[in-house]
């Protein structure tokens, strides 16, 4: 997965009546693995590197919605899951944040990626770290079929706490 375009909104703007962030991402061959399909072991260290995301309601309206999501029939897609996630990296960060949305924009495999953020760099900075976290978890196979620069030195909680 890769950010293709960013686009800060600080005002009303045609997603929200509030600021928003807007990334384009590509999901390249990330769009035929669906969060169920890439497996229980990657949405488990998910919940255990950021615990809060068991809380977000997400489509069901009720703590433990996005799990429920991530895991009921083939899952959701990982631009939907970056959403929560840089949602939750800003409220780890001290920025209540809940609104997002992940929208395709008609080209396969690409989505606009669109969060709510209180301060500008708190919210670019949880949508780029969101996206390293995601890609960090993979699975050792899928990590060799993408096309992604790994850092092999990422520490998620240092680089939270940064």
């Amino acid at each position: 997965m890769k950010i293709v375009s960013t686009n800060v909104f600080v005002g009303p703007n045609v997603w929200a009546s509030f600021p928003v962030i807007r990334h384009v991402v590509d999901l390249g061959v990330l769009e035929a693995w669906p969060s169920a399909r890439i497996g229980d072991a990657w949405i488990d260290a998910l919940v255990e590197a950021l615990p809060g995301l068991a809380e977000h309601g997400c489509s069901y309206r009720e703590p433990g919605g996005l799990i429920r999501r991530l895991r009921e029939d083939e899952g959701t897609w990982l631009a939907h899951v970056a959403e929560h996630v840089a949602l939750e990296i800003q409220g780890v960060a001290g920025s209540e944040v809940t609104f997002g949305r992940t929208r395709g924009t008609g080209i396969e495999g690409q989505y606009n990626l669109v969060y709510e953020y209180r301060q500008r760099d708190v919210g670019l900075d949880a949508g780029r770290l969101a996206i390293r976290l995601l890609m960090h978890l993979l699975p050792d196979h899928l990590k060799a079929q993408v096309d992604y620069e790994f850092d092999p030195e990422f520490d998620f909680p240092a680089e939270l706490k940064a």
